[in-house]
């Protein structure tokens, strides 16, 4: 660890703790664009009630432990955006990602243990003219996506918990007056 070294990191992520630290308050275009996410998550929760009230996509054993597993993780998406829009930090966010990432990964082996889908059915959910776009989708390769998800948040777990903490910890270096 060099001398200039944040306090308590790894020598590794140095110049990158330095540069998260730096970039902390964010500014009004990012504040902005986390606004603006919100409405998207809604509208996809919306469009997958949809397809679930016409009877695509879901199967009959999709129950209401399925729907709060799902729409609830899907939904826990707007609270990282709020905190960042309101509060304008970023690590506070990565936190709350953290906590989202977890809550996926939780939802995502349940599906994969519990898989209450029919993706053959999905593509009956869209107009005739773009259904050739969603016919490939089946429930082996859903099953596969999801459980590269799981894996990319499992390591997204680890990685914004170590930023989480190296950042903070820096933050609270340079709050103090300590010298590098």
């Amino acid at each position: 660890m060099t001398a200039d070294a944040p306090a308590g990191s790894i020598p590794f992520f140095e110049g990158h703790v330095r540069k998260e630290a730096d970039r902390e308050v964010i500014g009004l275009g990012e504040r902005v664009g986390s606004v603006v996410a919100i409405p998207f998550i809604v509208f996809f929760v919306l469009v997958l009630m949809y397809i679930q009230g016409r009877g695509y996509l879901f199967t009959e054993e999709f129950d209401l432990v399925d729907e709060v597993l799902l729409y609830g993780t899907i939904l826990y998406g707007i609270v990282p955006n709020v905190v960042r829009a309101v509060t304008a930090r970023r690590n506070l966010g990565r936190l709350l990602d953290i906590i989202g990432s977890l809550l996926g990964i939780v939802a995502g082996i349940y599906f994969l243990l519990n898989w209450p889908f029919d993706f053959s059915t999905l593509y009956l959910a869209f107009p005739e003219e773009v259904q050739f776009a969603f016919m490939w989708i089946t429930d082996p390769i859903a099953m596969f996506l999801l459980a590269v998800g799981v894996v990319i948040s499992g390591f997204s777990v680890v990685y914004n918990g170590l930023m989480y903490v190296l950042v903070r910890n820096e933050l609270q270096r340079r709050s103090s007056g300590s010298a590098r």
